[in-house]
Parts: C-alpha cells; structure tokens; sequence
C-alpha cells in the first residue's frame, strides 16, 4: 500500500514538474509545439484531477497539489505565501514552505535546506519524509553545482585578467621606443 502511494506520488511529482516545464516555454512556439504542450498540460490537469479524486487524504498529493498551483503564480505572490506561511511556524507550515520553495531551486535551495533541517521528521508520513529526502538530494546537488561555477567562474575571471596582463606587456614591449632611449 506505502509503495504504491509512493509511486503515485513520484508520479504526481513529474507530472507536475512536466506541466510547469511546458508552462514555461518558449512564446514562439509552432502551431505543433503548442499542440504538444497543450497535451501535456492536458494530460497533467487529467492526472491531477484523477490523484486528488482517488486519495485527496494523502498529504503527499496534497502538496504536490499545492505545489503545482504555487509554481504558477508571479515571484511576488510566492513571496507573499511564504510570508504567511512563515507566520504560523508550524510543521504543516515548514513542509508547505519547502514545497513553495521548490517552484525556484535554484534560487531558494539554501532556504530549503534550512527549512529541512527545522521540519520535525518524527510526526511525518512515509511518503512525505521521502519526499524530503528527494527534495534534500536535489539541493545538496544543486548547492553543489552553484559551488563549482562559482569557482570556475572565479578562475576563468582570472585567467582573463592574467592574459591582460600578458597582453599589455607584449604591447609595452613591442612599441617603438623614443630615439634617445636606445
């Protein structure tokens, strides 16, 4: 039984990071493309509508639920939910605010892991502690990432300044030298 609300729950899960994908994309889309993407928005919103028919008690599609409807709001609005749910300091609120906060991940995966570290895992389902765990590997992995471009970015700045360098004394030993200087 737990494993099968788990898949439903990963299921749920890439459905709805499909149909945020397909929100998203590109305005210049071919008349095929927006066919396309207008299935896969349809086949989210039918599979949405079919998981929270058949177990609407589940907390995980819940917030998965909540999830899909939060990514599609302006930054601002988001901001404004996290505000109220930061307000009532709860372990219903923690979870809903590491949710929230996966709409951007790359902006909010610092957030997020300090909001894992805060949840009370002990009064959490199966489900949703394992879907803490997958939101905690995205980050870690995320974090991880922006880590390295920085670093890369911070050497390859580097390197730019040291062939300026190079540059600019190759120029100052090339250029003629005035007459009484030989």
């Amino acid at each position: 039984m737990m494993i099968q609300n788990m898949k439903k729950s990963v299921l749920l899960l890439a459905v709805s990071l499909l149909g945020a994908c397909a929100i998203t994309s590109n305005a210049n889309e071919t008349p095929i493309e927006k066919a396309a993407s207008f299935s896969t928005n349809r086949l989210a919103q039918v599979e949405t509508k079919k998981f929270n028919t058949t177990s609407t008690k589940d907390p995980v599609i819940a917030l998965l639920s909540k999830r899909q409807a939060w990514c599609l709001l302006p930054e601002a609005e988001r901001l404004q939910v996290d505000t109220i749910l930061q307000a009532q300091s709860n372990n219903a609120s923690i979870l809903q605010r590491i949710i929230l906060s996966s709409c951007a991940p790359e902006t909010n995966a610092q957030q997020s892991q300090e909001l894992l570290k805060s949840v009370d895992r002990q009064q959490l389902s199966e489900a949703e502690r394992s879907l803490l765990m997958l939101i905690d590997a995205t980050n870690r992995s995320l974090i991880h990432a922006q880590k390295e471009r920085d670093t890369l970015s911070s050497k390859l700045r580097q390197t730019i300044d040291g062939i300026s360098d190079i540059e600019t004394q190759i120029n100052k030993d090339a250029a003629p030298q005035p007459r009484g200087q030989q």
